[in-house]
């Protein structure tokens, strides 16, 4: 596939549209207001709760547990609307009707998909970490807690990576991609999660990788024991089997997006 330069401005402009599309959409509704419920519960939490452990262990437990499920609903939501939206919308008409690339439209919507839920979610996160720095019997200091939220960021930037991949695929193959999305989701991944499940069952789930690379301070080494299974892998084989995925999963989008012929 050859591209022409001079389309690249017309591209950068799909990735704005698209971005300005995200922030008005009802799904930002959804996600705001879940966002909004994790900082009212670090609100009342810094001034409810008095001891140390409780203290030191609520944004890694709020992390993984609320904004995780932040995550996960971003990323199908807004994943799938990358294609979903134009065919519904008749954009998808519009756009073939330009010079430019499907795959190269899919690509700019994704990344616009990427860097405006990675804002959402970030910024909702810094500013709960900002609510519990001020509490006197949080341990290791405002630049220890504000890296740790970088890094809680990052590994949720990574979750919304593949997730939002395997969104766009189940988009492009699917009617109904959002009811497939949370099937994988609550249905696969929970199972494979499971403390009973065998660790090869467990690595044929995306969560499996996720938690490899998920911060693990203040959390019980039992739950991620229960999640990973006997033999966990190393972070940097977790993060290419991330990459990989990603990539296949986008790949496999682009094609089924460039050689199917969508009803209007």
């Amino acid at each position: 596939m050859s591209l022409n330069t001079k389309s690249f401005p017309a591209y950068f402009a799909l990735f704005k549209v698209t971005l300005r599309q995200m922030f008005w959409s009802k799904r930002t509704v959804l996600i705001l207001l879940g966002c909004l419920l994790s900082l009212a519960i670090a609100l009342a939490f810094r001034f409810m709760a008095r001891g140390g452990g409780s203290v030191n262990r609520f944004i890694p437990q709020i992390t993984l547990a609320l904004y995780g499920l932040l995550v996960n609903l971003s990323a199908i939501f807004y994943g799938t609307a990358i294609i979903s939206d134009e065919i519904d919308g008749k954009g998808l008409m519009y756009l073939q009707m330009r010079p430019l690339h499907r795959s190269m439209i899919l690509l700019s919507k994704f990344a616009a998909y990427l860097v405006g839920t990675v804002t959402l979610i970030a910024t909702s996160h810094l500013i709960l970490t900002g609510i519990m720095i001020t509490h006197p019997k949080l341990q290791n200091g405002v630049l220890f807690q504000l890296g740790m939220s970088l890094r809680y960021t990052a590994s949720m930037a990574l979750a919304l990576l593949i997730y939002g991949a395997l969104a766009a695929l189940l988009a492009a193959k699917f009617k109904n991609p959002v009811l497939w999305g949370l099937l994988y989701l609550m249905g696969w991944e929970s199972i494979t999660t499971a403390p009973i499940m065998a660790t090869g069952i467990k690595r044929l789930s995306i969560s499996h990788y996720l938690f490899t690379l998920f911060p693990r301070y203040k959390l019980p080494r039992s739950d991620f024991n229960a999640v990973l299974g006997t033999s966990p892998l190393s972070a940097w084989v977790a993060l290419l089997v991330i990459f990989i995925l990603t990539v296949v999963l986008l790949w496999l989008a682009i094609r089924i997006f460039r050689e199917r012929e969508y009803l209007m």
